[in-house]
């Protein structure tokens, strides 16, 4: 039944035949915080391995889709929903956005190549945008 379930659970996150732009506009929205205008996709992984993966391709296009939308600054939050791990990397479009997560969340994260990381996972709504629009709102 594990092993069902775990098989079910991969391919309802599947990104298989999607671009990177596809995988990145699935879950998207867009914000106005501070002045700024930013934007936020979330992305689902199924372990450690495929969201650092992710999470390379996604840098590779944020600052086109980050043009083409008009935006000041984008993110992708890419999180690991399991029994057994509970982790969001987030991936930021520019150093100015980078930043804002570095202000926003300081030492709750661990900052890696591309991305950074944060246990346990962080909801793009109760989390992610509460911490970035007070230090956006700071700003002004």
């Amino acid at each position: 039944m594990d092993a069902f379930y775990q098989k079910m659970y991969k391919a309802s996150i599947s990104y298989e035949g999607m671009s990177d732009k596809d995988i990145f506009f699935n879950d998207y929205k867009e914000y106005k915080i501070g002045g700024k205008q930013l934007s936020v996709a979330c992305i689902n992984a199924y372990d450690e391995e495929s969201a650092k993966k992710l999470a390379k391709r996604m840098k590779t296009i944020m600052p086109s889709t980050q043009q083409s939308t008009g935006m000041d600054m984008s993110f992708a939050l890419i999180s690991i929903l399991r029994n057994d791990i509970s982790v969001t990397y987030f991936v930021s479009s520019n150093n100015a956005a980078t930043e804002i997560l570095k202000a926003a969340f300081g030492d709750k994260v661990v900052f890696e190549d591309t991305f950074c990381r944060i246990e346990p996972y962080a909801s793009r709504k109760k989390v992610f945008i509460p911490a970035i629009t007070k230090v956006l709102d700071s700003k002004k």
